[in-house]
């Protein structure tokens, strides 16, 4: 990229001084300045343009100074065969049967007060193919910023249907994925553990490295028996240690170490830890079985403290128990709490174990861990009574026809120290949870009920879904997003921190969700909403028209009640067909990770960059500003 016209005296002057590594050849050197951003001042009349860093990519943007014409920013883009603009206002430079795609940029100006407004913007092309910035109205006694954006985004796919479950990321930059399989042909890394495409269904596990281009997979392995083999839930510790948790019908699933190392027929299921610096067979440090004589599914995986901890739900009996709250099934399905340490084999690698259930189904869907140990549990439960409630819970009571829970565990004391439901009159259930640093607890997933709690001053506090009572009581939901705090001593009254709704009128819901180092919330999942609620800079700001589709979004609760500010960005996932997205993740920088499932073309760029033409995998990062 060249700046067309500009001016050739400009030199690039580092700011943000940084420790500079330097290599020293025989008796001469010299020392390196090294910086955390370099400027270009002046490079047209009144305008400055900034490289530096962000995620482990280069970015730059340019500043306007007040009274300064953008219109004289010309970028040229040297060796690519074609440079166009594509349905989305991008600029597309075709590269043989490549592509490199440079999203719209986001402008902004900064008020005194510190709030960013966004001012529309768009690219266009002159005749002589060089890029402007065209921009709609904005003050121009004020300071402006365009901050183009470049991403990495991929299809994950073999010839049969593939699906992204879980995603997350390292201080390395590397991004790490897990999901299903039914594709022989999923592309595999010669140092994956396992090769070759098991039957029916198999795991998949997948480290890349945006910044390699074309080589970014890292490492990418099957993991699976002779029959089906599903991925719930993933996490990835400091170190790139992957963990995961699901459920399996092969006897031969693979087994390290294993505390339990055969299974009865059913499905049940499995504990697996990866270390993708060890090749071969080498990089499958513990996997086991989990489960009865009858039937069982880890659904959620957290780590913490050298441990993995593992939720689900079991119709078995002779679950494995140890030091339990709960030392019996009470019906149907009940959900369990395990915690291992992968450092030891065998029955030593089990370090707690109990049910959690009452009269009803009781289906936990996420689970976290603090550093003192107390293991947080969430989900659903259809049980009118004893499910265990804490005195001073936000929501000591069943509310009907099926509420969210949150629970928290104390293993070391075989306790249950708080304990809650959270819903109204209709469905409610938690899919996601975070343990904020304040020690509150944040909760997402949808609901059905308009009496749903929220709290006065969120992004949304109409319930935008409709219900019937006749013939049979029906709703269409919506996403929810709630803080609570659990210290409080009031039920219903001091333990609401923050709650909203999220959605449409077509029905939402939260599938993953995050907390940035500011505080805010990213939200992934799917809508049917016509009108779900997007920011004007989204990637695609309507509905693909065809099916479900994918979302993000991010809300910030530390923004003041009744502020559009609270909704920081929202954009759909989609394009013809069905697109979900089933995971979010946010590394340092700022930028969020995404993975799900795509019927059809929903990024022009990325590694795999023609449409699939079936339910496929995927991966993306975005950088909203």
């Amino acid at each position: 990229m060249t700046l067309a016209g500009s001016n050739s005296r400009s030199k690039l002057r580092g700011s943000e001084p940084q420790v500079a590594s330097n290599y020293f050849i025989g008796r001469d050197y010299s020392s390196v300045a090294a910086f955390s951003r370099l400027h270009r001042k002046a490079i047209y009349p009144g305008i400055d343009v900034v490289y530096y860093g962000k995620g482990g990519e280069l970015e730059y943007d340019f500043e306007i100074a007040p009274g300064a014409n953008p219109s004289a920013i010309r970028m040229r883009f040297d060796g690519a065969d074609r440079v166009s603009l594509n349905d989305r206002g991008e600029i597309v430079m075709t590269l043989g049967e490549g592509e490199i795609v440079q999203r719209k940029p986001a402008v902004y100006q900064k008020k005194v007060s510190g709030e960013i407004v966004s001012v529309a913007s768009q690219y266009a092309i002159d005749s002589r193919g060089d890029v402007r910035v065209e921009l709609a109205a904005y003050d121009r006694a004020k300071p402006l910023v365009i901050d183009p954006v470049l991403n990495f985004s991929a299809f994950l796919y073999g010839s049969q249907t593939d699906t992204g479950i879980a995603v997350a990321h390292d201080a390395q930059g590397n991004i790490y994925l897990a999901g299903n399989t039914w594709s022989a042909d999923f592309p595999t890394s010669p140092d994956g553990y396992q090769l070759a495409y098991g039957t029916n269904q198999d795991v998949w596990v997948m480290k890349l490295n945006p910044a390699l281009g074309g080589g970014a997979i890292v490492y990418c392995t099957f993991l699976g028996g002779s029959s089906a083999d599903a991925v719930k839930g993933m996490a990835v510790d400091s170190n790139g240690v992957i963990y995961i948790g699901g459920s399996t019908d092969s006897s031969n699933y693979p087994n390290v170490n294993g505390f339990q190392t055969a299974i009865a027929s059913n499905s049940h299921g499995f504990v697996s830890v990866l270390d993708t610096t060890q090749p071969g067979t080498a990089g499958l440090i513990y996997s086991t079985f989990l489960g009865g004589s009858n039937f069982e599914e880890v659904d959620a995986v957290a780590v913490a403290n050298g441990k993995v901890y593992v939720t689900g739900f079991t119709t078995s009996d002779d679950f494995p128990l140890l030091n339990p709250t709960q030392s019996a099934r009470v019906a149907g399905y009940d959900g369990f709490v395990s915690e291992f340490d992968p450092t030891q084999a065998g029955s030593g690698s089990l370090v707690f174990s109990t049910y959690l259930g009452g009269s009803g189904q009781d289906l936990p869907h996420a689970i976290a861990a603090d550093a003192a140990g107390s293991i947080y549990v969430a989900g659903i439960t259809y049980s009118t009574d004893g499910f265990p409630l804490t005195p001073l819970a936000y929501q000591p009571f069943y509310n009907g026809d099926g509420d969210g829970f949150l629970t928290v565990l104390n293993p070391s004391l075989g306790t249950i120290s708080y304990s809650t439901m959270l819903g109204g009159a209709f469905t409610d259930d938690v899919k996601s949870i975070v343990i904020e640093p304040s020690g509150h607890v944040a909760l997402a997933g949808f609901t059905l009920s308009p009496d749903f709690p929220k709290s006065q001053g969120a992004v949304q506090t109409t319930f935008k879904g409709a219900c019937t009572s006749d013939p049979a009581p029906a709703c269409v939901g919506t996403a929810f997003l709630t803080i609570l705090d659990l210290k409080g001593t009031s039920p219903l009254v001091e333990g609401l921190v923050y709650s909203t709704y999220f959605g449409g009128s077509g029905g939402d819901v939260a599938l993953s969700m995050v907390r940035d180092a500011a505080g805010r919330y990213i939200l992934g999942g799917y809508t049917y909403s016509l009108d779900f609620p997007v920011t004007p800079d989204a990637i695609s700001t309507s509905s693909g028209g065809f099916g479900p589709d994918g979302f993000i979004a991010i809300i910030d609760p530390t923004k003041p009640p009744f502020t559009p500010q609270q909704l920081v960005y929202s954009t759909f996932v989609t394009g013809p067909g069905e697109q979900a997205v089933y995971g979010v993740d946010v590394d340092g920088a700022g930028n969020i990770l995404a993975t799900g499932i795509a019927t059809s073309n929903i990024f022009p760029n990325g590694a795999q960059n023609s449409n699939p033409g079936k339910m496929s995998g995927f991966v993306m990062t975005l950088s909203p500003q």
